[in-house]
């Protein structure tokens, strides 16, 4: 098995405890979401490590794709990781990482995701290029504009 990881960046004008706020409630995903998703917290528990909800959401062609998810690092305002327990894909780990920079917040997020040798050749040459990066980049660009028109 091979591990294809991705990281994305975007630099956000706004407080680094604004944007950690924000994107550290998985409730509000689908607010910046680059495709259709919905997020249901299990608990009303506050948002701490062990916090699980479920997802649903459009994935290329499959429609209505479930995921567990369940918050793995919670440290306001530096790191967040949740796992998604995908039907396809096992655990997918997403960690996001909130600098102070320039006046405002570098965000990075970087997600990995354990596939067979063939379809990690397939997702890095063909999937990546073609629809993750492009829908990664509609998302973060619409967590941008949603944090800058409430910080401006």
């Amino acid at each position: 098995m091979t591990t294809v990881t991705n990281s994305y960046r975007v630099w956000i004008k706004a407080p680094v405890e604004t944007v950690f706020t924000y994107v550290s409630d998985l409730s509000r995903h689908p607010e910046w979401s680059g495709g259709r998703l919905e997020v249901q917290a299990l608990s009303s528990d506050p948002i701490a490590v062990g916090k699980q909800y479920v997802s649903h959401g459009d994935v290329a062609n499959q429609k209505d794709r479930p995921n567990q998810v369940r918050v793995i690092e919670y440290l306001p305002p530096t790191r967040f990781a949740f796992i998604a327990k995908d039907p396809d894909f096992g655990n997918v780990p997403h960690t996001f990482t909130f600098t102070s920079k320039d006046g405002g917040t570098l965000l990075e997020r970087t997600v990995a995701v354990t596939l067979s040798p063939a379809r990690a050749f397939l997702f890095r040459v063909l999937i990546r290029p073609l629809l993750g990066k492009p829908l990664m980049d509609k998302a973060l660009s619409k967590l941008k504009g949603k944090l800058e028109e409430h910080t401006s």
